[in-house]
């Protein structure tokens, strides 16, 4: 009988062993998405978001820019279709008002505030503060991530029926599901990071 069969079959064995211990050394990892996404000290850009109701053929669309300063908190401009500034500082939420004042956040309902603070906590890398409310699935690698969110406390289940964050560097789109059928989608689009801020922005964060 000849040796030849079983050698190479020993060599593939060794093989496919070394490949797979080579990717679970290499695997990325919740940590490795933290660090990631927190070595940021800003991250600002543009953003769309796009409502899928159940109750109309074409989603509602609005436009806008976002400012995150890490420590400092975060700024969610929506230029269209209705103007309005939200800051979110560790203080709390406010909205600037006609006379340019900040005002605390009339409550616009759970959904909304959950979306911009989860966007605040994914900005940050703060996916600790997320596997508190939510069990986490990490699935790609450092330029390619998906990272899936299923709500674990009650409030958040009557909410949402699931969460899914893609990126790469830094946060790309959120697609938010809810449990009444509803979607939401949040892109996000030429992104800089650790550039400096806009005056206005950096003074409505530091004050």
């Amino acid at each position: 009988m000849s040796l030849i069969s079983p050698v190479l079959s020993a060599l593939r064995f060794s093989l496919l062993l070394s490949l797979l211990l080579c990717g679970a050394a290499q695997a990325f990892t919740l940590q490795d998405l933290q660090q990631q996404l927190s070595a940021h000290q800003t991250v600002q850009g543009d953003v769309q978001q796009r409502r899928f109701l159940r109750s109309l053929e074409q989603p509602l669309i609005s436009e806008g820019t976002f400012v995150m300063q890490a420590q400092k908190g975060l700024l969610w401009e929506t230029r269209s279709p209705i103007a309005s500034l939200i800051r979110i500082t560790p203080d709390g939420m406010t909205q600037k008002d006609s006379a340019g004042n900040w005002q605390p956040l009339q409550q616009q309902g759970a959904g909304s505030q959950s979306q911009i603070r989860l966007f605040m906590d994914l900005l940050a890398g703060n996916t600790r503060a997320l596997s508190g409310q939510f069990d986490l699935s990490l699935q790609g690698d450092a330029g390619d991530w998906t990272l899936t969110l299923g709500p674990t406390s009650s409030i958040l289940k009557q909410i949402f029926q699931r969460i899914v964050i893609r990126g790469g560097q830094t946060v790309n789109q959120v697609t938010l599901s809810e449990t009444q059928g509803d979607r939401t989608e949040i892109l996000f689009s030429n992104l800089r990071l650790d550039q400096p801020l806009p005056a206005d922005a950096r003074h409505a964060l530091e004050h």
